[in-house]
């Protein structure tokens, strides 16, 4: 039995809450590996979702690019894109706006405060195949432009990229990558081969080879396969690409600001759509910023889904606690009486009982911080996503272990703080 007078300093009453919960712990066995599970498993929950969105939202900033002041001009705002023509599609902008001309870009690339403009479209999704020798392969196509290496951050393994004058005269030609390469030639040299590309039973196009296409690393590099580059003004040309497609790739010029230029390319783009002062305009620019603010945002959604599965397991981690703190009250309530004859504060009572609860919950805390790690590795290990662990995660995740524990041991605490000595020491 413990006899602490009221002269009990700080570091005495943590070292024997924490002794106390450690006794706890393996005296009540039971109710203590259901208290720890539920605590860990909302650790893992938050650790895991964390470690996992980090890693998605790295690749995705990579995706974006080398050049962090591109921005981009869409014939409708980001967003419109995800929506389908319905009865009133008439208002939509996807639908309602004209799509961009591609004959815009040079007209841009002339403002002083441009560096240059590229069309682009991106195919990937737009069911095209590309053919040789009897072999097919669907591809992940785009229609870019000369500096599309520069931006992407991308390289050319083996080969070359293709030049302005293979761009302004609309060449066929084509970079692969090399799963195009193993899947149609089975590995063998593809520079020079042809392959006919198109979709569906529209007549395809024939196409020169002329270099091996590695995409930067990233996640999303990873979930697509069978890449294939072709010059936008030749992609225009042979096959068919969809208007509402295509966009501009744009850089300001050195020492330009990013707000100068976007505002120079609006302003020439009125210009050229023919909008009076006072109309909205018919067209979007798009900043990587916005595109990673957009981003955030569905993986915010995402996160918040993680924090109320972490929030059940917690919940039951702390009715746990509570088991496990009013049976330590009960069993400890002449100690207690003890104790306050002998002139121990309600206080000290209280905080001790208040770090018993906190160190059940920091252990439950501590293992599903290991598991979290270990998950995590599994992922990064066994799949694409390039999970990452954040020092803010485990911060967060332990803080929310000892906030549980001081939470829902606050009432077991407060309980056996104001038992009154004297029916404490009668107590059997």
């Amino acid at each position: 039995m413990s006899r602490r007078s009221h002269g009990m300093g700080l570091i005495p009453t943590l070292r024997e809450g924490v002794r106390i919960a450690f006794d706890s712990l393996f005296a009540n066995k039971v109710r203590s590996f259901l208290t720890v599970l539920g605590i860990a498993i909302g650790v893992l929950v938050v650790v895991v979702m964390a470690a996992v969105i980090e890693g998605i939202n790295a690749s995705f900033r990579a995706a974006l690019g080398s050049e962090p002041n591109t921005f981009y001009a869409m014939h409708a705002p980001f967003e419109a894109n995800f929506q389908t023509n319905s009865d009133d599609g008439e208002r939509d902008p996807f639908w309602a706006n004209e799509p961009l001309d591609p004959a815009y870009a040079p007209l841009l690339e002339r403002l002083p405060e441009i560096r240059y403009v590229e069309p682009v479209a991106d195919l990937s999704q737009n069911g095209y195949v590309a053919t040789s020798g009897g072999e097919e392969v669907t591809l992940s196509l785009a229609a870019v432009g000369p500096r599309y290496l520069e931006i992407s951050g991308g390289d050319v393994t083996y080969g070359r990229y293709f030049s302005d004058v293979e761009n302004d005269r609309r060449t066929p030609v084509a970079l692969v990558d090399s799963a195009v390469v193993e899947d149609l030639w089975q590995g063998r040299d593809p520079i020079g081969r042809t392959i006919n590309i198109g979709r569906g039973n529209r007549r395809k196009s024939v196409f020169r080879v002329i270099g091996v296409y590695k995409p930067i690393d990233n996640l999303f590099a990873g979930l697509a396969t069978h890449y294939a580059l072709v010059p936008f003004p030749a992609a225009d040309k042979y096959l068919n690409v969809w208007d509402r497609m295509v966009s501009f790739v744009i850089l300001p010029a050195d020492g330009v600001p990013l707000e100068v230029a976007q505002d120079a390319v609006r302003g020439r783009m009125r210009q050229l759509r023919s909008l009076a002062p006072g109309e909205e305009d018919d067209f979007a620019l798009l900043t990587q910023t916005e595109v990673l603010d957009l981003w955030n945002k569905l993986t915010g959604m995402l996160f918040m889904v993680a924090i109320a599965l972490s929030g059940v397991g917690l919940m039951v981690g702390g009715i746990g606690v509570v088991g496990i703190m009013m049976i330590s009250v009960t069993e400890r309530t002449r100690e207690i009486g003890i104790r306050k004859a002998l002139g121990a504060r309600r206080r000290d009572l209280l905080l001790q009982f208040l770090v018993e609860a906190a160190t059940l919950t920091l252990v439950g805390g501590s293992v599903g911080l290991a598991l979290g790690g270990g998950f995590a590795w599994l992922v990064q290990s066994l799949t694409p996503i390039p999970a990452q662990i954040p020092i803010w995660s485990i911060v967060a995740a332990l803080l929310a272990s000892v906030a549980t524990g001081v939470g829902f041991g606050l009432y077991p605490a407060a309980r056996g703080a104001t038992l009154d000595p004297v029916d404490a020491l009668r107590y059997e």
